[in-house]
């Protein structure tokens, strides 16, 4: 399949649920918390000395004894949903193309940039390994999304370079102190989180200004393969480096490892009310990431 039929595909598959679900999430239809000089009347409020007499609503204050009543109106608020994603090795490399990591990034990318696009907010991106790759300014444009999955299509990683989370994170942690006028951002983290990094702790700080998600991708092993082999041969993409296992040893290894680091990185992200994903093929759902925004109603 070549991009082409992938990205129509996509769009095919999720264009009438976006349709339909998206309506409610985005930058029409969830209320702002600002207030301003928007188009939708919120509440009157009690005329103080000071205020601009422009705001006065003087047919409503034909029915105040005394004083005058001014229209608050809801100000219309642009949501900034950065997708950070992994582009290392790791993500690259798996037993079928079509389960891969990086084909369920793209996915990913593909459904929450064309959500976010379709209801005119905005999307920034970021792209790492060991460190910063790509900073793409947010935007709404078709094109820049389309030209954007294209370019991690056909990405090649860098041979050797390992995942580094802290170099995307720190980017954040740097801008938690700007300005955002009528600005919410939204932070997305897609990796595989294949590192000795701590990289929870910063997780936790920049959401306890912002929301952000960690989406954690992994590929199932193929339960085929193990059955049918005593011994494999493994070569670890990021350092080269070449060994051997029992394969059922190593199954059970691997999946109880997992296992104890999703259950820890739950423990430590429900501490901070952060919520996290953990998607591969088999469990992945086109809702599931909808309702990821769904429930940012602010």
């Amino acid at each position: 399949m070549d991009f082409g039929e992938w990205y129509a595909q996509i769009t095919r598959r999720v264009d009438l649920r976006i349709r339909d679900r998206v309506q409610t999430i985005m930058q029409g239809m969830h209320r702002s918390t600002f207030r301003g000089r928007g188009e939708d009347f919120d509440f009157f409020q009690q005329y103080t000395v000071g205020e601009e007499t422009s705001h006065i609503d003087w047919k409503a204050s034909e029915r105040l004894e005394g004083g005058f009543l001014v229209r608050k109106l809801r100000e219309e608020r642009v949501l900034e949903v950065w997708m950070v994603a992994d582009l290392s090795a790791s993500m690259f490399i798996g037993f079928s193309e079509e389960k891969s990591k990086h084909r369920l990034l793209l996915d990913i990318l593909a459904i929450l940039g064309h959500s976010v696009i379709r209801q005119q907010d905005l999307m920034g991106f970021i792209g790492f390994d060991s460190t910063l790759r790509t900073v793409l300014s947010p935007f709404r444009s078709e094109k820049t999304l389309v030209n954007l999955l294209r370019t991690i299509w056909d990405f090649q990683p860098a041979v050797g370079e390992k995942t580094s989370l802290l170099p995307a994170l720190q980017f954040f942690e740097a801008r938690k102190g700007a300005s955002l006028p009528n600005k919410k951002q939204l932070i997305i983290l897609i990796s595989d989180f294949e590192t000795d990094e701590d990289w929870i702790p910063v997780v936790q700080r920049i959401g306890a200004h912002n929301p952000i998600f960690p989406i954690f991708l992994e590929e199932r092993i193929p339960e085929s393969l193990i059955s049918s082999v005593g011994v494999l041969t493994y070569r670890d993409v990021e350092s080269g480096e070449f060994g051997k296992v029992d394969a059922k040893a190593w199954l059970d290894l691997v999946e109880d490892q997992k296992r104890r680091e999703q259950a820890y990185c739950l423990k430590q992200f429900q501490a901070s009310g952060i919520k996290a994903l953990f998607l591969s093929r088999e469990i992945f759902s086109v809702d599931e990431l909808i309702q990821l925004l769904e429930e940012q109603r602010f």
